[in-house]
């Protein structure tokens, strides 16, 4: 994947939709976590899910058990998983066919679990919602209907309520990638301007290591696929040594190194991924 360097640019809605909804891009689960190109095993995306969860523990904790969630743009369903065996109810809104029947066959056990197969920029379903969660959804939409679906949000919230996004971003400005696959990825710095546009004065941020944790084995599979081409380029046998490699080091590779490429000013991997909160009392 390339990225271009833009100060606004666009992608394109109905590119989003076919890309997602194309069964030649191999396991829909794998799709939803972007894991299904590097040949990683699947533990790859269950270790950044574990880890993520870790990383907004006490966000998810402050909802209450009884709450209602709305998890907009829930592709496969492993957040929905996550917030099924948290909360009382919960609402998954997704447009891509082929990820709703994914979802709906992963949770086919949960009686808690209500799907939307609709674009977000459509009718979205009513309120109260003690957290709305937005799991790498806006880097699929542009700008202006990014700031239009966060304006509609509050009004949808309980007293207290929340709102959680999920997205990959840039360490600075804006990057978009072109072609089959498109998406916008922003710097914080972008995302707090949107929120700031779309009505709320103040936000939360966290960097999501876990995201840093897949990406990084994902970014050393490229590397091996343009230094070494006389090595096959598809292998879920190379792509699992290259995670347990990882994960046998993960105090130095998924810890220590990330940490101290930031403090340095190092880009690599190229993207990051960020969680930021909302809150319905911050407008």
């Amino acid at each position: 994947m390339k990225l271009s360097s833009c100060s606004e640019g666009t992608i394109e809605a109905e590119a989003v939709r076919r890309y997602f909804n194309q069964p030649s891009h191999g396991n829909a689960g794998a799709v939803s976590m972007m894991a299904h190109e590097h040949n990683l095993p699947a533990d790859a995306a269950v270790y950044r899910l574990r880890q993520e969860v870790q990383t907004i523990s006490d966000w998810l904790d402050a909802v209450p058990v009884t709450g209602r969630v709305l998890d907009l743009g829930c592709g496969a369903g492993g957040w929905l998983a996550v917030f099924a065996n948290r909360y009382a109810s919960v609402i998954g809104m997704e447009q891509s066919s082929m990820m709703v029947e994914a979802a709906r066959e992963r949770m086919h056990m949960s009686t808690n679990i209500e799907f939307i197969e609709g674009d977000v920029r459509a009718e979205l379903p009513d309120g109260p919602f003690d957290l709305i969660f937005l799991g790498g959804l806006c880097m699929y939409l542009n700008d202006g209907d990014t700031t239009t679906l966060l304006r509609t949000l509050p009004s949808r919230l309980t007293s207290g309520g929340s709102i959680i996004l999920r997205e990959s971003t840039v360490r600075e400005g804006r990057s978009i990638a072109e072609g089959e696959y498109q998406a916008v990825y922003r710097s914080p710095s972008v995302y707090r301007t949107l929120f700031i546009e779309a009505g709320f004065r103040t936000s939360e941020v966290r960097r999501n290591y876990g995201y840093n944790a897949m990406v990084t084995g994902e970014a050393l599979v490229n590397l091996r696929r343009r230094w070494m081409p006389f090595l096959p380029t598809e292998s879920p046998f190379l792509g699992a040594l290259t995670w347990w490699g990882l994960r046998s080091t993960a105090l130095v590779s998924f810890w220590l190194l990330p940490r101290v490429f930031s403090l340095l000013g190092i880009t690599w991997p190229q993207l990051r991924n960020h969680f930021f909160r909302l809150r319905s009392g911050s407008r």
